[in-house]
C-alpha cells in the first residue's frame, strides 16, 4: 500500500508543477495523467479480476491515455512528449505480453506496469521546467507547432 501513496504523491507533485509553471503541452499532459489515474481508480472493484489474467478495463484507459499522449507529442513544439508516448505504448506491450504468456509472473505484470509511470511524470516535470527557463531566456515559448508547413513556393 505504501507504494500507491508514494506513486499518487509524485503523480500529484509533478502534474500540479507542470499545470503551475507548464505551458500548454505539460498542462495537457498533466490533464492527461490525471484523467488516467483518475478513471483507473474509479473503475468498479472486480474480484474476479487479478493480476492472473489481462485488466481489459484498465487496459482501454491506457489505450485512451496513449491517444491523449500521442496527440500532444504529434502537436507540441517540444521532444519530451514523444518520450511520454513511447514509454506509455511499453505499457500497452505490457498488457499484450500478458496476454500472450498468461502464465507471466503476476508481480511482474503488476510491477512493470507500475513502474514505467515514474520516468514519465520525470519527464513531465523536466518539460515544465525546461519551458520556465526558455520563458526567462527568451521571453516566450512556442507550445505547438503549425498543422501544416508554410507554402514557400509562392512568396
Amino acid at each position: 500500500m505504501t507504494h500507491v501513496i508514494l506513486f499518487n504523491i509524485v503523480l500529484l507533485g509533478a502534474c500540479a508543477y507542470a499545470l503551475a509553471a507548464g505551458g500548454a503541452p505539460e498542462r495537457w499532459t498533466a490533464a492527461v495523467f490525471l484523467a488516467g489515474a483518475t478513471t483507473t481508480f474509479v473503475l468498479p472493484f472486480q474480484p474476479h479480476v487479478s493480476y492472473h489474467s489481462v485488466h481489459l478495463m484498465i487496459l482501454t484507459v491506457d489505450c485512451a491515455v496513449l491517444l491523449g499522449l500521442v496527440w500532444i507529442a504529434v502537436r507540441a513544439d517540444r521532444f519530451w512528449p514523444l518520450y511520454v508516448a513511447a514509454l506509455h505504448l511499453i505499457t500497452i506491450a505490457i498488457h499484450g505480453v500478458k496476454a500472450l504468456d498468461p502464465h507471466l509472473v503476476p508481480w511482474m505484470y503488476a510491477g512493470a506496469s507500475a513502474k514505467i509511470a515514474y520516468p514519465m511524470l520525470v519527464l513531465l516535470a523536466i518539460g515544465a521546467l525546461r519551458h520556465r527557463h526558455r520563458l526567462a531566456r527568451f521571453g516566450s515559448d512556442r507550445d505547438w507547432s503549425p498543422l501544416r508547413r508554410p507554402d514557400y513556393e509562392h512568396s
